[in-house]
């Protein structure tokens, strides 16, 4: 069944350009192809044994990856942090590979950047905490600012051997939005999502219902993410979500819907879309690469780690996405799932698989990318948006690494282990977020 523009709507919107950075990888068809091979991303992070941490594995960006990166930059793309560089790169590609030219210069384009907002590290919390008064329960905030743009102060432990004192505006997502707007001439919306794990699809289903209302005609649409670091590190592992190593092969840690799984494992990366109305696509000769053809964005408050377990809170979202879509569940030739291997999360869309597809749960194919590029929390749906796009493209599946036996919930489902040749028309991609922010997108053939 083809997709159908909803009423009240005036454009049908499409994909023209995708970029991505993940791992030692720097475009969207190396990963692609790295996990078709059965392939991880995921190894032991060069500090998380140093730092003393349980899960000393993640899926972090090459430091040299990130090196060549941060000098490939230029000047005139404005402050970014270790985020906004990782931003840059995937969205520059993205724009270049879709033909448009370098500056948009209309209020007609848009940038949507899903991020979620940084935290300070070791050093910067030494150094803050020299200015409190305890005794007061007062912050000399000027007195930490003057310190840092003071070059005789003394040295702390950062990568450069003092603090940067330009970091604070460095590392806010909104700085990197905004650098990005003006880099590419499209300050027409600016959005900067942090809905947690959904973020990434979120903005780019922000993106297609201003593009598909008429409001766009271009958006650079995406997410970044840089949190392999201690302080995220620690926390997500105090919530008890991230798996622990326990001496186990990092390539074998991340197991979405295997009975086995025990948490996820964190990532760095970006990803990001260009996203055009069909009609402005067609007027410049672009090459169309996919369609975006629903979306629904659903909150609840169910906890704040998990949803119901009876997965109804994720059916909504599905379904909300396929009514957008004017599709059936019928229609739906592949997910791509949330999976993060946490068995909280694998119990609950697993159920709403069920719920939603019924029977034909059972010859669904469902891929965890995660399971090779580990949870890079807000850019991890625009990550998955992409691999769909190339899903599409390429009429091929991707596996799901380390499944091997399921449980009781996700006994049913045709989870893809190996490679797999297939007709796809539509893909139902899925991001489920802490706090109950749920998203779902549906990407198709753009006919």
């Amino acid at each position: 069944m083809t997709p159908h523009i909803p009423n009240g709507a005036e454009h049908e919107v499409v994909v023209t350009g995708i970029g991505l950075v993940a791992g030692e990888l720097t475009d969207p068809e190396a990963l692609f192809d790295h996990i078709a091979e059965g392939r991880t991303l995921i190894t032991e992070h060069p500090r998380h044994k140093e730092w003393g941490v349980p899960c000393a594995v993640s899926a972090h960006i090459d430091p040299q990856v990130r090196q060549a990166l941060t000098d490939a930059a230029p000047e005139e793309a404005g402050p970014l942090g270790p985020a906004g560089v990782l931003a840059w790169h995937a969205a520059a590609q993205a724009w270049q590979r879709s033909g448009l030219p370098r500056r948009l210069d209309t209020e007609r384009g848009g940038v949507f950047l899903a991020c979620n907002r940084m935290v300070m590290e070791p050093a910067e919390l030494t150094a803050l905490a020299a200015h409190v008064d305890h005794e007061a329960g007062a912050l000399d905030l000027d007195g930490y600012l003057e310190r840092l743009d003071d070059p005789a102060a003394p040295a702390a432990d950062g990568a450069d051997g003092g603090l940067d004192p330009r970091r604070h505006e460095r590392i806010q997502p909104d700085s990197a939005t905004a650098a990005l707007a003006d880099y590419f001439g499209a300050a027409g919306v600016l959005e900067t999502h942090a809905d947690a794990c959904a973020a990434g699809g979120m903005a780019i289903g922000s993106a297609y219902r201003y593009i598909r209302s008429g409001a766009l005609d271009v958006a650079l649409a995406g997410g970044a993410e840089s949190l392999t670091t201690l302080t995220s590190v620690t926390a997500f592992y105090g919530v008890g979500a991230l798996a622990p190593a326990d001496g186990r092969d990092p390539a074998q840690i991340s197991r979405p819907f295997d009975k086995d799984r025990s948490g996820f494992v964190i990532g760095d990366g970006a990803a990001f879309l260009v996203l055009e109305s069909r009609a402005h696509a067609e007027a410049r000769g672009a090459r169309v690469l996919a369609a975006v053809a629903g979306y629904a964005g659903v909150t609840e408050a169910v906890k704040m780690t998990s949803s119901s377990r009876d997965g109804s809170d994720y059916a909504q979202c599905m379904r909300a996405a396929l009514g957008d879509a004017g599709l059936a569940p019928e229609d739906i030739d592949h997910v791509n799932a949330h999976g993060t291997s946490t068995e909280a999360n694998d119990t609950c869309e697993a159920a709403a698989l069920h719920t939603v597809f019924g029977a034909r749960a059972a010859r669904l194919p469902v891929t965890g990318n995660k399971s090779a590029m580990g949870h890079s929390l807000a850019n991890s749906g625009a990550a998955e948006a992409v691999l769909s796009v190339l899903s599409l493209q390429r009429q091929t599946l991707l596996p799901t690494l380390n499944f091997t036996e399921p449980d009781e919930v996700t006994r049913g489902l045709d989870i893809v282990t190996e490679r797999r040749p297939a007709r796809v028309t539509a893909v139902l991609s899925n991001s489920f977020g802490f706090g109950g922010q749920n998203c779902s997108l549906i990407l198709a053939e753009a006919g």
